[in-house]
């Protein structure tokens, strides 16, 4: 399993443009991985995780197509998560000397609720529409897809992580997210998962509900070695950060590392293979 990431900041991205704090002003000064896009990942180059604002200037940026991409998971419907404007530019007058495979979307019941506010139309964007719940398992091409309620978006309720296997490595995307409650927890006793993509949106600030600080990052891996969903030989990265909690790369990259994690920066590529 090949994991990409196109974006790995919250929502406002680093730098945000209406900032300056030292995170941002120093994200300016040195770009390179200290700049963030906002979160997405594409896995084995045709499954992408999220359709934010940033997923154009993404693959611009680091030279990738989307041409191949015929599924597409959907984890909640912040803004930074889905840009319903970004598929309906998928839309056959946008790429008139282009034949693109259908794609079919999952996506929870508030995500299909923005598409249709938004004038979305299943047909005119080549999608094929599915709709998921937490708790539900589905078969889409070679992947066995499970979603699972995240502790996030809590007054609207359908946010979900996912727990992703395509017949060689297993993966937990939990990411915009609390630490679980305990009815997650038990559904994913007897798992074991080759790779976790965990957030630290509010990396060095108090602990809240609906993210994960350094404190519950750590409780959270802590908990998965503990139901042995994972152990010290599994791939471990950290992503989706904000500028209001962490400082330059270099500095949070050494910080994620004493969890035994990777610090994700946009264009990261992954190599998921199966614990032996």
């Amino acid at each position: 399993m090949k994991l990409t990431f196109l974006g790995t900041g919250a929502v406002e991205g680093i730098p945000s443009p209406f900032c300056d704090c030292l995170t941002c002003e120093h994200a300016r000064e040195n770009g390179g991985h200290n700049n963030r896009r906002r979160q997405s990942v594409l896995i084995n180059d045709h499954l992408l995780i999220d359709l934010g604002p940033d997923i154009f200037a993404s693959c611009a940026g680091l030279g990738l197509s989307l041409r191949d991409l015929d599924c597409l998971l959907i984890t909640h419907s912040h803004l930074d998560h889905f840009d319903s404007v970004n598929l309906m530019l998928r839309g056959r007058a946008f790429r008139l000397a282009t034949e693109l495979p259908e794609l079919t979307m999952l996506a929870g019941p508030s995500v299909w609720t923005k598409w249709e506010d938004a004038g979305g139309n299943d047909q005119g964007a080549g999608i094929l529409r599915r709709i998921l719940h937490p708790g539900q398992t589905v078969r889409l091409k070679e992947y066995s897809i499970t979603a699972i309620a995240a502790c996030h978006h809590l007054r609207i309720g359908d946010a979900m992580n996912y727990l992703i296997d395509d017949g060689k490595a297993s993966l937990l995307y939990a990411s915009d997210s609390g630490y679980y409650e305990e009815d997650v927890w038990e559904s994913l006793k007897g798992r074991r998962f080759d790779a976790v993509v965990l957030e630290g949106t509010i990396w060095n600030r108090p602990p809240g509900k609906e993210h994960l600080n350094r404190s519950d990052f750590g409780r959270m891996v802590e908990r998965l070695k503990r139901i042995g969903a994972i152990t010290d030989q599994t791939q471990l990265i950290a992503t989706h950060f904000s500028h209001q909690s962490v400082g330059p790369h270099h500095e949070l990259a050494e910080e994620v590392s004493q969890f035994g994690a990777q610090c994700a920066f946009d264009g990261l590529t992954v190599h998921i293979l199966p614990e032996s």
